[in-house]
């Protein structure tokens, strides 16, 4: 907008070189042109200036927007993401969808008395570099009296880990939809029999759950990962998971995008 506000001004200096009378036809078109090309220059330019800015500012090294997918037995999951169930537990059920528009697509998830998990690889990611986790979500469906600070009660309609490690030691922070624990709070937990750690942290809960309304939320989770664990991961994997078991209720969620990035500023 400051642009063309500054283009307008420029146009009607050009406007004002009519108005000189005590000058040949001939000698106001040349100041006008000239004017004119001036202003123009300093448009392109300043666009030109804002465009790579902006580039700078948000510089993405992964990004996941559900585009790419393949058939699992009755799902439509992306490539390169594998479902993870727990044993003795009824799965949830992830499938990417479209919007509205033909273009843009979805995940989305359902777990009815169950629990499940997405799991990718993150390759060529440097949290250093790019420390910044982005994406965008919505819950519609809240697991009913859900509360992440209590274990018998832990079921969230969608979290995103961040992890690294193996099966035997594995570390990861997570960020959470939930539905009791109020936003803002945060704890640890531990599963499989304490050999995965979480640190997490809930940004959403049963107050944001209206209208179905998408969020984009926005983390530095390089430092999120340091501070709760003591180091930055150098191989890192990203998960999404919906749980609904522990309330033995229903939840359905959606994700997206999902992305790693950085500022000009880091």
């Amino acid at each position: 907008m400051q642009y063309i506000k500054l283009f307008d001004k420029c146009l009607q200096m050009s406007a004002l070189g009519i108005t000189i009378k005590y000058m040949s036809a001939k000698k106001n078109l040349r100041i006008i042109a000239i004017i004119i090309i001036a202003c123009v220059a300093v448009f392109v330019t300043l666009v030109i200036s804002h465009l790579t800015i902006f580039k700078k500012e948000s510089a993405v090294s992964w990004r996941e927007d559900f585009a790419s997918v393949y058939k699992a037995e009755e799902s439509v999951l992306p490539v390169g993401w594998k479902l993870r169930k727990k044993p003795l537990t009824k799965p949830a059920v992830f499938s990417v969808k479209k919007r509205s528009r033909p273009d843009e697509t979805f995940l989305h998830m359902e777990a009815d008395k169950a629990s499940a998990s997405l799991i990718t690889k993150v390759n060529g990611v440097n949290l250093k570099k790019t420390p910044l986790l982005r994406w965008r979500w919505r819950a519609t469906t809240l697991p009913e009296g859900a509360d992440g600070r209590i274990k018998a009660k832990d079921d969230q309609a969608i979290g995103i880990y961040v992890g690294a490690g193996s099966a035997l030691n594995n570390k990861s922070v997570s960020y959470r939809w939930d539905t009791e624990t109020p936003r803002g709070a945060e704890g640890n937990c531990a599963y499989n029999l304490g050999r995965t750690k979480v640190k997490w942290y809930t940004l959403r809960s049963k107050n944001d759950t209206r209208d179905d309304q998408w969020f984009i939320e926005e983390r530095n989770v390089a430092e999120d990962f340091k501070e709760a664990w003591g180091f930055y991961p150098q191989i890192i994997y990203l998960s999404v998971s919906c749980n609904s078991q522990y309330t033995n209720s229903s939840a359905v969620a959606d994700l997206g995008w999902i992305e790693f990035f950085s500022r000009n500023s880091e």
